[in-house]
């Protein structure tokens, strides 16, 4: 260090001696091209650090770089989410310029605080994770790291529908209609308030969104609880609940004891989701006969459905 500074000092000095005329423009041109030195040397540093076709430049990142290319990441630069220290950046300068690049340690593995300066920043430029249902069972409950679901294969951050089952795998769907959903088609990992059960909204939405089966839920419907309360997707192929493993005793209590109404299913006279039979027709369609019979007044005003021994 002494020498080279001595080696500059004498350089300036035998400048300084020079006729004005000469100095002056020497100088000048010194300064220069120490400025475009500068210049070029931030440039290949801001290049290395923030450009990610330096990153491409390795023939082994080729395809993650593609994948990156086409992801929602896009608009960040590879030192954004991948930190490298000075040892591992030295290493790979090395090997790269040894062309053994494949020969790279790993290294600038993502952490959770990575993720979290954009996703639990509140800007709203990127999603938000904080304090949602699915987010905090599984990264603030269970200590997930967010690579376990968002990176499975590098550079595609939606979890795949297989992804779920590598924890989830007794969590099979039996409905045929719904085995192509994704998991977060129901379980809402972004809601809110709650936890990741769907609610009933969830539930009416997307039958109404995919037209499969036209399902009603009057508002003083008796029933509000959730719809896998009695459909059980992950259980049976028919979501259809045998409404007495919560009714236990119904046929045995007043009419729902006589043998034409135990003979038969709870459907037939309860509409699915509206359950209160509020017209003549439902009767109607066993009881013809009685067409005539008190017209206009529904039957269960006179007969009690629910006393024992009510006619």
């Amino acid at each position: 260090m002494v020498r080279i500074a001595r080696f500059f000092k004498n350089i300036f000095l035998w400048v300084w001696r020079l006729p004005r005329m000469v100095t002056i423009p020497a100088f000048v041109i010194l300064i220069g091209l120490g400025g475009v030195g500068v210049y070029k040397g931030v440039s290949a540093f801001d290049y290395m650090e923030n450009n990610p076709n330096f990153c491409k430049a390795c023939h082994t990142m080729e395809d993650a770089w593609n994948k990156w290319y086409t992801s929602e990441h896009k608009s960040q630069t590879c030192h954004d989410c991948h930190k490298t220290t000075i040892i591992e950046g030295a290493e790979q300068l090395i090997k790269f310029s040894l062309n053994q690049p494949e020969k790279v340690s790993k290294h600038a593995i993502v952490t959770d605080e990575q993720c979290k300066n954009c996703h639990e920043s509140g800007n709203p430029r990127w999603r938000q994770v904080a304090n949602t249902a699915g987010h905090n069972i599984h990264a603030e409950e269970q200590n997930i790291s967010c690579v376990k679901c968002h990176a499975v294969s590098v550079h595609r951050f939606a979890p795949s529908k297989q992804m779920c089952s590598v924890c989830h795998e007794e969590q099979k769907i039996a409905v045929a209609g719904m085995a192509n959903n994704h998991c977060s088609s129901c379980h809402n990992f972004l809601a809110k308030k709650g936890d990741l059960d769907p609610g009933r909204d969830t539930c009416l939405a997307c039958h109404k969104a995919q037209k499969v089966q036209k399902v009603t839920w009057p508002e003083d419907a008796p029933m509000k609880q959730n719809c896998q309360t009695c459909h059980k997707p992950h259980e049976k192929a028919e979501p259809i609940m045998d409404c007495q493993s919560c009714h236990k005793d119904i046929k045995t209590v007043g009419l729902h004891n006589l043998k034409t109404h135990s003979g038969v299913t709870c459907q037939t006279c309860h509409q699915p989701h509206e359950w209160v039979v509020k017209k003549r027709e439902n009767c109607l369609a066993c009881h013809a006969d009685k067409v005539q019979h008190n017209p206009g007044v529904t039957c269960n005003t006179c007969h009690n459905f629910n006393k024992k021994g009510g006619k």
